[in-house]
């Protein structure tokens, strides 16, 4: 599915959809230079969030727009959050689909000992990437147009957002330059993995019913998804 936008609100089945914005003012806590000038005003939208346009039981399909942007020396990104534990224990998952440009999704997994991975997964136009349990998740736009993302994900839980916000971000930046630095709140005694999206998803059963399709086409069948909402059946 290709979307449509007029201006700033996304037209989807003969609706016009508004969007939840994120403003350069509310990104400053969460960027790499926050004291460097920026060409952007406070309340200039840095990405643009269209919400719950499909729903399947409890599962919602969102898409978001990350235009190409230079925020105060880094690549545009999205703030970052981590997912909490459902009733039974096992923490949430969610899947996502580049619809247009090039990604860079910055997976991190954070305990009270210090950061345990962190990769940076590449995705290009038609790849689909399993956000496994327990990892926090920043989104990166590298290219020079806009990316376009859908996403399936339980509605059932709230984002979290606040380890991001009190350590600065995840535990890397990309700079405009293409350069990875690391982000001096995490400590020290970790690296970054980097590799493409089909190879990172390959080790996941539950992911098979997306390869080759798109989050729509899979969501056809509700089996392919229930663990979305189940996040006990992961595997």
């Amino acid at each position: 599915m290709k979307p449509k936008f007029s201006k700033d609100l996304l037209v989807y089945k003969q609706r016009k959809i508004k969007p939840a914005l994120r403003i350069i003012g509310k990104m400053r806590q969460v960027i790499a230079f926050p004291e460097k000038e920026c060409n952007l005003s406070y309340d200039a939208p840095t990405y643009f969030m269209y919400r719950g346009i499909e729903k399947f039981g409890h599962i919602r399909y969102d898409i978001t727009r990350i235009p190409s942007l230079d925020l105060c020396g880094e690549h545009n990104k999205t703030f970052g959050h981590e997912h909490p534990k459902s009733p039974k224990g096992a923490k949430w998952p969610e899947v996502y689909e580049v619809l247009e440009g090039k990604a860079h999704f910055l997976l991190q997994k954070v305990s009270q000992l210090g950061v345990e991975d962190a990769l940076l997964v590449d995705g290009k136009k038609g790849d689909c990437l399993l956000i496994p349990p327990g990892y926090g998740h920043v989104t990166i736009n590298p290219g020079k147009t806009e990316l376009v993302l859908a996403n399936l994900v339980s509605e059932t839980f709230s984002s979290d957002y606040s380890k991001f916000a009190q350590r600065r971000g995840a535990c890397f930046y990309e700079t405009i330059k293409d350069k990875l630095i690391k982000n001096p709140n995490y400590g020290e005694g970790f690296n970054i993995r980097k590799m493409d999206a089909s190879k990172f998803c390959s080790s996941f059963g539950c992911f098979a019913p997306f390869k080759g399709k798109s989050l729509l086409e899979a969501a056809k069948n509700y089996e392919n998804i229930e663990f979305l909402q189940k996040p006990e059946l992961f595997y």
